[in-house]
């Protein structure tokens, strides 16, 4: 099994598509899915709407350990 773990020293990235434009942001360390809600909501106010298409890619780190696959 593949074991990651976040890495702190690196924020994860969001991509977020209107229909208008895209714009990437940074998020906290700390942030949860509900204040990405949040955020979201807030951008669509000031874009066409809701989002079309959402990308967020989570900080990996980088040395990620393996362990053999258990049943």
């Amino acid at each position: 099994m593949l074991n990651n773990y976040h890495d702190e020293s690196r924020p994860s990235r969001v991509t977020v598509a209107f229909e208008d434009s895209a714009l990437s942001f940074m998020l906290l360390k700390d942030a949860t899915f509900e204040d990405l809600a949040d955020r979201l909501d807030r951008l669509g106010e000031l874009h066409c709407g809701k989002p079309i298409a959402i990308e967020v890619k989570f900080a990996a780190a980088s040395d990620v350990r393996r362990s053999p696959m258990r049943d």
